[in-house]
């Protein structure tokens, strides 16, 4: 039996999710793709907030009364609780990501990118419900309110090509729709970073970057190697009221080893990453991104021993011994949010041995 303020967080999820659906399907193209991806992430973390209620009978961080956010929810709910997976983390983070950019910029959505992404959130919605209340979706919004497409997209690559197709005309030199092609280009970055494991949007240098790229007619699945392991796969759920589509990872594309091809070897497209680039993120605004202050968030960095993991920590030097550059990939923040997870006093235990730590440090450097 679910409490009441789990009863709650569901009516006001299934509430945001069926303006979400009406504001798709509806004529008008009024604000459709800001109001549709702002409704639907809004649904998302009303029922995602429900889960970890009825679990753990709390959804805020432990230093503050601070609730927590969509984000927050999203690591939660597969790290912490299981009932997402990696493939659903991929459609919830851009949507995330999605809702931010139409809440602080510009952005358009094709409808087969919409609908594809849509969809997919319907088919995890469900599932979700499910499992935590045991009605089913289609019980209470019918199919025949559920996203609707004259032509519904069958494959990842084809929606995301035929978008980059546009996006590539609109930056015609000759056209001067640099705007519009900015716009449009969004929300496939959303997708390829989240399918990437990459948080956070896009810096303005990195926009411009893939921007460039695109106007050199870079290879999409080059530009773009997180869109690649991405399929799209009937739900396992479908039922007579809801067909149901969702978007898996495929090892067999997207887990492929990233490398340059021997000579006469046939392989897929790569991309070469630079190697600051999978280390951007910086030790102070790794707390932040774990939803907790600059000092916790270093604490955490002590406490998990990062820094002496290659794959989540990077230190260059210069020849004279001094800090050139030192970052944390998005490897460590996925160990810190399964440690946070599984362990909710984690922050504390972490923070307090900091302290002492630093306060050691100080004595030593005061006995010199």
């Amino acid at each position: 039996m679910t409490s009441r303020k789990t009863k709650q967080y569901v009516n006001a999820a299934v509430e945001s999710l069926t303006l979400a659906i009406e504001l798709f399907n509806r004529p008008s193209p009024l604000g459709r793709e800001h109001a549709t991806v702002m409704m639907a992430a809004h649904a998302f973390e009303m029922l995602l907030k429900a889960v970890i209620y009825e679990e753990r009978k709390k959804v805020g961080f432990k230093s503050g009364d601070r609730s927590f956010g969509l984000g927050k929810c999203i690591d939660v709910a597969m790290s912490g609780l299981g009932v997402i997976d990696a493939g659903d983390c991929v459609v919830l983070r851009t949507l995330r990501e999605e809702r931010n950019d139409a809440t602080h910029d510009f952005i358009t959505i094709s409808d087969d990118v919409l609908w594809l992404q849509l969809r997919s959130a319907v088919t995890i919605f469900r599932k979700i419900l499910l499992g935590l209340t045991g009605q089913d979706l289609g019980e209470l919004m019918p199919g025949r309110v559920l996203p609707v497409s004259a032509t519904p997209p069958t494959d990842v690559a084809l929606v995301v090509g035929k978008e980059v197709e546009q996006i590539m005309e609109l930056l015609t030199p000759s056209k001067r729709r640099g705007a519009e092609a900015r716009a449009r280009l969004l929300p496939i970055m959303a997708l390829d970073r989240a399918a990437r494991g990459i948080e956070g949007s896009p810096s303005e240098t990195e926009i411009r970057t893939v921007m460039d790229d695109l106007k050199a007619r870079k290879e999409w699945k080059v530009v773009f190697p997180g869109v690649v392991g991405l399929r799209v796969a009937d739900g396992s759920e479908s039922s007579d009221l809801v067909q149901e589509i969702s978007l898996k990872i495929d090892p067999k594309r997207g887990d492929l080893p990233v490398r340059l091809a021997r000579e006469g070897e046939d392989a897929v497209a790569y991309r070469e990453v630079d190697t600051f680039d999978r280390y951007s993120i910086k030790l102070s605004e790794f707390g932040p991104k774990l939803g907790l202050n600059r000092y916790q968030g270093y604490a955490v960095i002590d406490a998990l021993e990062l820094r002496s993991d290659e794959a989540c920590y990077l230190l260059k030097r210069t020849r004279k011994g001094n800090v050139q550059f030192q970052g944390l990939s998005p490897k460590a923040l996925d160990r810190a949010r399964k440690a946070l997870a599984d362990d909710p006093d984690l922050v504390e235990r972490a923070v307090d041995d900091y302290k002492r730590a630093r306060a050691s440090r100080s004595c030593s450097r005061g006995r010199r």
